[in-house]
């Protein structure tokens, strides 16, 4: 048997960054920057007041100052502001040229424009300097960084528009299976409904990947044949008798340029991991089950799609114990697991809070086929081969599943 790192090192070794395309603004979120994202313009642009009040030079220092215009947002006001002259401004109105701080309301002078300011009613702290949040060149978003809707604000308000993104790389899905059938459909006796090719393609669409449904396939070399056609950068098989007949694979696609290995893997769930490559595109076998096919992707798919899209991991800056996705993370054990054999032991688990740590709670072991228990877990509980009887409060690692 092969470790899981040792067939993840194999599995991505066969990948590179894909290519990058320039997209607009609108349709960055979820890609992966495939540049440095800089400001086009400073943020604020201009000084900005965070109070209502009266713009003033604070060298005028006490006495009677004439109100000569007010400064709204979006409506300035355009001339210098002289010697012993104020100007009305509201919150988010643009500091006046010759003004250097707010002064709060104060005795107006009946009948008159003017009004009587003392000098320490200016206050230069209530202004949001040019360029206090960014200045125009500030790199908004590193390149292998994912762009989330957050990021789609500050690069709005630092005036980008267009950027190089890299392309979503394709991956082509095939469910095989005598026993598949589409949800709704009409099963003979022994037939399921085929579901882990719409997990499985929620979580590449999650994770940047653009998948390519083939929908279901009949457990024969004619129907696998048509595997060939895929236009993607990964191909992946769920389930089949056949599939796991390298030579009738072999025979089915003989002439696309088809080589396939069989790798024991050290892990539980999961069967022997299938890697190929087809006309020069990487492929995996997965098994038909749908738990087992679900980790085996996060194990497989997420990094070979880090690699192509250049993900850079390092962008994520949160404290270990909040890291998510990719990150693992640990816990404390609410409940004692058995040792474990030669093989990589993923367990399900719901995350709890106790105390300001986080627990978790495994899922019996008998029910790891179960989907509905996957659907249920908040993370997956990571146990090393051959590592003894796991006790209740024991710290493990951890791999969550939040947004997957």
């Amino acid at each position: 048997m092969i470790s899981v790192e040792e067939a993840q090192a194999r599995v991505i070794a066969a990948f590179k960054p894909i290519d990058t395309e320039h997209e607009d603004l609108s349709h960055f979120a979820g890609r992966v920057a495939a540049e440095d994202i800089k400001a086009v313009v400073d943020n604020p642009p201009a000084p900005i007041a965070t109070v209502n009040g009266y713009a003033v030079r604070q060298g005028d220092g006490e006495g009677v100052r004439k109100i000569v215009g007010r400064s709204t947002p979006g409506h300035p006001y355009r001339a210098t502001v002289g010697t012993n002259e104020a100007v009305r401004i509201v919150i988010g109105g643009v500091l006046p040229e010759g003004t250097d701080a707010i002064a709060f309301r104060e005795d107006p002078i009946e009948g008159s424009d003017e009004m009587q300011f003392s000098y320490s009613a200016a206050h230069p702290e209530h202004i949001r300097e040019a360029g206090l949040d960014f200045k125009a060149g500030s790199v908004l978003v590193p390149a292998g960084k994912r762009v989330t809707a957050r990021d789609m604000a500050v690069l709005a308000s630092g005036g980008v528009t267009q950027a190089k993104m890299r392309r979503r790389p394709r991956v082509a899905i095939a469910s095989v299976g005598d026993e598949l059938y589409a949800p709704g459909a009409e099963r003979r006796p022994g037939g399921i409904y085929a579901s882990t090719g719409y997990g499985l393609s929620a979580m590449i669409a999650n994770w940047g990947g653009a998948p390519c449904d083939f929908g279901i396939l009949e457990d024969n070399a004619q129907e696998i044949a048509t595997i060939a056609d895929a236009d993607a950068e990964l191909v992946v098989t769920l389930g089949g008798h056949s599939v796991g007949d390298t030579e009738l694979i072999a025979r089915a696609l003989g002439s696309t340029d088809f080589s396939m290995e069989t790798w024991p893997v050290a892990y539980r769930p999961g069967r022997p991991l299938l890697f190929g490559q087809l006309g020069g595109t990487p492929m995996l076998g997965f098994p038909g089950n749908p738990a087992s096919a679900l980790v085996c992707a996060l194990l497989f798919i997420r990094p070979s799609l880090d690699v192509m899209l250049g993900t850079n991991q390092n962008t994520c800056s949160l404290p270990q114990r909040f890291k998510c996705g990719c990150h693992n993370m640990t816990a404390r054990l609410t409940a004692e697991l058995p040792a474990t054999d030669g093989r990589k032991t993923y367990v399900r688990a719901r995350l709890v809070m106790q105390g300001g740590e986080v627990w978790a709670e495994p899922y019996p072991i008998l029910e790891y086929p179960m989907l509905s228990v996957l659907a249920k877990a908040d993370a997956l509980v990571v146990l090393p081969p051959n590592g003894p009887a796991a006790k209740s409060g024991d710290v493990v690692e951890i791999i969550p599943l939040d947004g997957y």
